[in-house]
């Protein structure tokens, strides 16, 4: 059965709606990028972060010999803590070696656990071939 909503009170519906589809792309391409990230000492897969309107965290200081897990299913939020419309939301990786990865062939600066240059891009078509699906599952959910 449909859900009654008053003229008034669909505008407050719709954003609802939208900024849970906002953490859904966002909770999918972090998890995504993290799972895919080929792992030396784990620095790199520990460094990507999300930002709301800014893409500013260095990534993991380097020194240790290895780094902890990250949670692909938590992202680490930089300056926020909910997505809201109106906002811009960045998954990125600041490490210095971080664009290489993604664009260099294996052996040239990127990694044979990657599958090759352009994997970042290739979870970002994805993930934007994914919105129908998890509005659809967002919407059912009410």
């Amino acid at each position: 059965m449909a859900r009654k909503i008053k003229i008034t009170e669909v505008g407050q519906h719709v954003k609802g709606k939208y900024e849970k589809l906002i953490t859904a792309a966002v909770a999918e391409t972090y998890k995504s990028l993290v799972q895919k990230s080929p792992v030396d000492t784990g620095r790199f897969k520990l460094s990507w972060a999300v930002g709301q309107n800014d893409a500013s965290f260095p990534g993991e200081p380097e020194g240790q010999g290895s780094y902890a897990e990250p949670n692909s299913n938590q992202p680490r939020k930089i300056g926020y803590q909910k997505e809201r419309a109106g906002n811009v939301y960045t998954v990125y990786n600041n490490l210095p070696y971080a664009e290489k990865l993604e664009t260099a062939s294996p052996g040239k600066g990127s990694s044979v656990q990657t599958n090759g240059p352009g994997w970042v891009r290739a979870t970002a078509k994805r993930v934007q071939s994914l919105i129908p699906t998890l509005a659809a599952r967002i919407e059912a959910e009410s």
